[in-house]
């Protein structure tokens, strides 16, 4: 025989632990992210609608790569109780390979088909307001500030262009906020709790084992390892642009709505000035004019170079440095394909 010495039992304990309890928290992992990434319609809204399906194909590599990761805990369970069997049968170590099943990720234009606003259009009843957590802004605080601004279009017609303009970004930032506060436990819990608890597990079950497939099964083990942490870090910076994002969404709304009421009431008391007789003549280019004007100041927002504070502009710098980041995926195999889905381990866990 060659020189492989095991404890049987302790190997076969920690595969079994592997196999069964790390396997079903990675599983369990797996469909929280899947759950808690969903943004009910609007979703990130019209303009960021490419953005929004940008999410959605980045949430399904995730979460099929961490399934991939309870797929190959099961595998690396059922070959340490293999190393068991065999030590007790006083044969040479000999572990037959294993690998995943490759799930490549959609593509671009399935995701979008799944962004707030595509679901929207096929289904108005959709529209989402079940998030729970803080936002800096409501939907419904935003329905009210876009009717205010088509009071405003209305009442002068020129201003109808701002309207347009901001309706593109209708969206729900505490849909938005909710899973990029999910995202981020989620990452950080992958990370903390449960890759330490592979690692733990993976270094105990060496603890007995000596000689043959040992190192190579450490050296896989520490491969496994960096890979999941790298996914948590990953699904963390998931997470925080969607913060980024409700955040910009946030700052562009509470300042439509700070310029659209005063802009309403003004409005309104200039229609009413015009039932002076003689006072319409000299009072409607004026509405009109201003009316353009606070059209162009809309438009200008949304397009972030607001003149109104810069506020939203520096938010929206901060929200694309942090999708930069998200433009390169954990993803060393086959391109769109989460890695761990297709795994290959040789024989002896070379």
């Amino acid at each position: 025989m060659a020189d492989f010495t095991v404890d049987p039992d302790d190997v076969r304990i920690h595969g079994r632990t592997l196999g069964s309890t790390v396997a079903e928290d990675y599983a369990q992992q797996a469909q929280e992210i899947a759950r808690d990434s969903v943004i009910d319609p609007p979703g990130f809204g019209v303009a960021l609608s490419p953005v929004e399906a940008l999410y959605i194909q980045r949430v399904e590599f995730l979460v099929n790569d961490v399934r991939g990761a309870a797929d190959v805990c099961r595998q690396i369970g059922a070959k340490l109780g293999t190393v068991a069997d065999q030590y007790e049968r006083a044969e040479d170590l000999h572990v037959g390979g294993f690998g995943g099943t490759p799930a490549p990720t959609g593509g671009f234009g399935d995701a979008y088909g799944r962004t707030g606003v595509a679901q929207l259009v096929t289904d108005p009843t959709t529209l989402g307001a079940a998030a729970t957590i803080g936002a800096s802004i409501t939907l419904a605080e935003i329905g009210g500030i876009l009717g205010g601004m088509a009071a405003c279009a209305a009442l002068c017609p020129t201003f109808i262009i701002g309207l347009a303009g901001a309706a593109l970004f209708v969206a729900n930032p505490v849909g938005i906020a909710q899973a990029g506060a999910d995202l981020m436990r989620h990452g950080d819990q992958l990370q903390k709790a449960l890759n330490a608890n592979f690692d733990k597990i993976c270094s105990a079950a060496t603890g007995t084992w000596k000689g043959e497939g040992k190192d190579s099964f450490v050296i896989m083990a520490t491969k496994l390892k960096a890979h999941l942490d790298e996914l948590g870090a990953y699904i963390r910076v998931l997470g925080e642009a969607l913060h980024s994002l409700e955040i910009a969404l946030g700052g562009l709304w509470i300042a439509l709505g700070a310029m659209t009421v005063p802009f309403l009431t003004w409005l309104i008391a200039m229609r009413a000035a015009e039932l002076v007789p003689g006072a319409a003549v000299v009072l409607e280019p004026i509405i009109e004019a201003t009316g353009a004007v606070v059209a162009g100041s809309v438009t200008t927002m949304v397009a972030a170079v607001s003149a109104l504070g810069g506020l939203a502009l520096a938010l929206i710098n901060g929200l694309a440095k942090d999708f930069l980041k998200l433009m390169t995926l954990p993803d060393d195999g086959a391109a769109g394909t989460p890695d761990l889905t297709e795994f290959r381990v040789g024989e002896n866990f070379a």
